[in-house]
């Protein structure tokens, strides 16, 4: 009996390293592309922002360098907030605009598909295409909206070409290029709310408006946490519409923190430099998700 326990424990051990063994060998792939494409990149672009690098000969170390330039960059600060007002625009507006969107699309009309099909479509559609199309459209003389408003008879503008407005056109462009994306994720919590929940609302004479205020709102808080995540974390890092519209005029107006990197990386080849900027973004992305994520979570009664 004795011999026969202790020969059941060592197969049962043999079988769990042999289970072990089965999965590190599945495991093994995705280690490695992770630490390959992710760890290491971030290793060592932590190491090259204590050097000066301009990537024609070897790294020299320089210490916290890099980082006392950020404090008297006025560029930087320029650029950021840049990209804090871009976010605050951006972020408020997508995210209203794509649950109403969500909520209209979740009643039962008719070519609703169809609907969902052409908001998806501008997220799909390669970002050159988007900001080649935009900057068109956005052309003082020739453009679509000036002849819309002359049309109208409605002052026209520089767009692009205007220092208060070419940031603010970014954003409209943005929202245009992305609130579908977050109207599906919306839509998708929506239809997850049980239906029996909205008829008890109802049944206890509940206005829509009610309704919609008092029960789907904070049904639909992990999703709502979800897409204002996901739309800050993009305004932060906000470089293609900005390389293919403005390059960041006029006048650094539309300079952004992602495109200030580029800018120091690719072309003044300052590559130490790029790197501490890129994680001071890191950071200040890190500290965004974690507010958001408090200021939204659900809150318990005690």
């Amino acid at each position: 009996m004795i011999q026969s326990d202790s020969a059941r424990m060592r197969w049962s051990l043999n079988h769990q390293r042999r289970l072990a063994a089965s999965g590190g060998v599945f495991l093994a792939p995705s280690i490695l592309l992770f630490v390959a494409f992710l760890a290491a990149p971030l290793l060592y672009a932590l190491y090259i922002s204590f050097n000066n690098w301009s990537m024609l000969s070897s790294p020299t170390w320089i210490g916290l360098e890099n980082y006392q330039r950020i404090l008297h960059d006025d560029i930087f600060w320029r650029s950021l907030r840049n990209t804090v007002v871009f976010t605050a625009l951006f972020v408020p507006a997508v995210t209203i605009l794509s649950l109403a969107s969500a909520a209209l699309l979740n009643q039962s009309i008719r070519a609703t598909p169809l609907f969902k099909a052409l908001i998806f479509i501008p997220i799909i559609t390669p970002s050159v295409v988007v900001g080649v199309v935009w900057t068109y459209a956005f052309q003082p003389e020739l453009g679509l909206i000036n002849e819309l408003l002359r049309s109208l008879h409605l002052p026209t503008s520089l767009w692009l070409g205007s220092p208060q407005l070419a940031l603010p056109a970014l954003v409209i462009v943005t929202i245009w290029q992305r609130f579908g994306w977050f109207m599906i994720l919306f839509l998708a919590g929506l239809q997850d709310i049980p239906i029996e929940v909205k008829e008890a609302a109802t049944i206890d004479g509940a206005s829509s408006f009610r309704s919609f205020v008092d029960i789907t709102l904070p049904l639909l808080r992990p999703t709502l946490v979800l897409v204002t995540v996901l739309a800050a974390i993009g305004a932060f890092q906000v470089f293609d519409l900005v390389f293919v519209m403005t390059e960041g005029g006029p006048a650094y107006a539309t300079q952004t923190l992602s495109y200030y990197i580029y800018t120091k990386a690719f072309r003044s080849f300052d590559m130490g430099y790029a790197a501490a900027m890129s994680y001071f973004l890191f950071i200040a992305l890190l500290i965004l998700t974690l507010v958001q994520m408090k200021l939204l979570r659900p809150t318990t009664d005690s």
